[in-house]
């Protein structure tokens, strides 16, 4: 079950551990030995389920004492540091308390269960594009206890910061970049808030009201967003199994005199498509020819272990290159990179700098210190690995509704007859699953596509995924029912 939890910065109530009352009778349980397999990364997670595990079937009843640290540690074959992370992130969840002197015991079912927001343990919701981890681990706390011990942390919030973001930050913006496959230099590189916030700032220093901006016919819908806001006229482009069409975009370039283009070149958001090279070079071309501003969002491009070279290695006169870490790191750490044209590198400055001024730096040095010590690199090969695993998984359980594509976290399911996207999102969330419908990211108000999108990352637990996945497959097996009107 995920839930939400109160109180202070963990996530826990306040409440007072020495005044929490607990069983008189203390059942002392130092031989307490869980099964870890072997495969099983990272072990102080292993550790945590297993911990939670027996707690929950009763195997370790109220009141428990459990192994001490050193010890557990010793017969598990384990760093003692594993087993102080797993029992330090079970304190926060409630599902044990410290005693100085004493031990580790199992906290009081209605102490555990008082810490929690109770939501309905049988609505799954696939319906949020991430990707998420244990929101309980501690690199996070880590890092901020060892940036406080820096000598320079006070004139991150005393002193204005250059508008582009500080030398460092966009090195290692430029180190993060390239690893998604374009070779920039760090004086291209511009600190945005978040890869939203890159492409507000482009929009707004290339385009004026009522301009056409283009993009594919299901997109990301916080173009159309912006679109709105900056009063330009969005309109949506053919795609095909490789992504955006090109011989669209030439037409469109042809007829509308559009000012800009906005597409996805890897794993497209809500398709999951993602261009092959030849493709990214033809509508580099297209670009170049007709004068086009690309805005190229790849804030998923750090997913595919061999990454294609994005748009912007084949029109890097033409092509702003937008990424940021809310797929790649967490939602939470709004920084994003935007590479602009070498020509219009201070254009886009300056658009920073009267919007916003800079960048928050704190977030920035928390994104560099793990460019730098490799965490992110860490986190990002991770997210590849559950990704992998979380869409074989959809394999088995919706193969034959999945149309052939790359190892994406989320996936685009056409419906079959007789089948309409708004009463297929209807019927599975009447099973306790949220998906998003093809209506939710249609341009304009013509007929679009009757599928519907459904997030592998959504969950913070497989087994939560594939009980969805399994309820959604029932329903496609049904389709006798989308006629049914109730």
């Amino acid at each position: 079950m995920t839930s939400q939890l109160k109180g202070n910065i963990f996530g826990l109530p306040n409440i007072n551990v020495d005044t929490i009352p607990v069983k008189r009778h203390i059942v002392t349980m130092t031989n307490w030995l869980p099964s870890l397999p072997s495969e099983a990364e990272p072990k102080y997670q292993a550790l945590l389920a297993a911990l939670q595990g027996d707690v929950d079937a009763g195997i370790l009843p109220e009141g428990t004492r459990l192994p001490p640290q050193r010890e557990l540690a010793t017969k598990l074959g384990i760093a003692i540091g594993t087993v102080s992370r797993a029992y330090a992130l079970a304190e926060r969840r409630g599902i044990v308390s410290g005693e100085v002197g004493r031990g580790t015991f199992v906290r009081r079912r209605a102490l555990r269960e008082s810490a929690d927001d109770i939501v309905d343990p049988q609505v799954i919701d696939l319906s949020r594009g991430r990707l998420v981890r244990d929101p309980d681990d501690a690199y996070l706390a880590q890092t901020l206890e060892r940036l406080a011990h820096h000598s320079d942390i006070n004139n991150m919030i005393e002193l204005y910061q250059p508008p582009a973001g500080t030398a460092r930050h966009r090195a290692a913006g430029a180190a993060w970049i390239r690893s998604a496959g374009l070779q920039v230099g760090s004086e291209r590189v511009v600190i945005t808030s978040g890869a939203q916030h890159g492409a507000a700032v482009v929009l707004a220093a290339t385009t004026r009201p009522g301009d056409v901006v283009l993009c594919e016919e299901v997109t990301y819908p916080g173009i159309a967003a912006l679109a709105n806001l900056l009063h330009l006229t969005l309109r949506g482009l053919p795609m095909d199994a490789d992504g955006l069409r090109p011989d669209g975009l030439e037409a469109a370039c042809n007829s509308d005199s559009p000012r800009a283009l906005f597409c996805m070149s890897t794993l497209q958001n809500p398709t999951g498509r993602t261009m092959p090279e030849s493709r990214r070079r033809e509508i580099g071309a297209l670009a170049s020819a007709h004068d086009l501003a690309i805005l190229e969002d790849d804030v998923n491009g750090f997913l595919p272990a061999h990454p294609t070279p994005p748009i912007a290695s084949f029109a890097p006169d033409h092509t702003f290159y937008i990424t940021g870490t809310s797929k790649s790191l967490a939602p939470g750490l709004r920084i994003g990179y935007l590479v602009p044209p070498a020509h219009q590198v201070q254009q886009i400055t300056s658009v920073i700098e009267t919007t916003t001024w800079f960048t928050a730096p704190l977030l920035a040095e928390v994104v560099t210190d793990w460019i730098e010590t490799g965490e992110a690199q860490s986190i990002a090969a991770w997210k590849r690995e559950e990704t992998a695993a979380r869409h074989a998984m959809a394999v088995e359980v919706l193969g034959k509704w999945l149309p052939a594509g790359p190892v994406s976290f989320h996936l685009w399911i056409p419906l079959p007859e007789p089948w309409r996207a708004e009463s297929f999102v209807s019927q599975a969330r009447s099973r306790g699953v949220i998906v998003n419908s093809a209506e939710e990211f249609r341009i304009g108000r013509s007929g679009g596509p009757h599928a519907v999108r459904v997030c592998l990352g959504a969950t913070v637990g497989r087994d939560r995924l594939r009980e969805g996945l399994r309820r959604l497959a029932e329903l496609l097996e049904s389709p006798q029912r989308a006629a049914m009107v109730y």
